[in-house]
């Protein structure tokens, strides 16, 4: 498995732990790095891709968008279909309940279908996300959020075998 994220502040990234640790609950080898560092060994290694960001303006962040973009032409996966078949699943951290969060993953999730790949989601929603800012709660991730993250991985990993075998 593989979680590719961007994080500014410590958000997303605290999401991307959540993901990894769940999909290690499965018994899944993990690898997470932040989107620059993925390369296209790690693309292909993975049997699952979990693809995390703030959410930018509304949207993804532009190093996720760019590097959605190079994968399919610096890295080859479009010409190759590499990434074909193989399970993903999105998650996105916005600083208030409407901030975009839906869109950023939705966003990350036609990039990622766009390869072929099959959408893992947790039931009842489009990924995992967590409300960072909001001035009544406490600032950053909130454990019920790492939760969801946690769920998420855990699917991603076992939908990842099943598509495997």
């Amino acid at each position: 498995m593989l979680v590719a994220y961007f994080s500014q502040t410590g958000n997303t990234e605290s999401m991307a732990e959540a993901v990894a640790e769940g999909a290690r609950s499965e018994d899944a080898d993990v690898v997470v790095k932040r989107i620059g560092d993925v390369t296209k060994a790690d693309l292909e290694a993975a049997d699952g891709i979990a693809l995390g960001s703030p959410v930018h303006m509304g949207d993804v962040a532009v190093e996720v968008r760019s590097a959605l973009v190079d994968w399919a032409y610096g890295k080859g996966f479009w010409r190759s279909r590499g990434l074909e078949n193989k399970a993903c699943a999105v998650f996105a951290t916005g600083g208030a309940p409407s901030n975009g969060k839906e869109f950023t993953m939705l966003s990350m999730a036609l990039g990622l279908l766009q390869y072929g790949m099959v959408l893992v989601t947790p039931y009842g929603g489009l990924g995992a996300s967590a409300t960072t800012g909001v001035p009544e709660h406490e600032k950053g991730v909130g454990e019920h959020e790492l939760s969801e993250a946690r769920g998420l991985g855990a699917r991603l990993a076992r939908v990842a075998l099943r598509l495997r075998e």
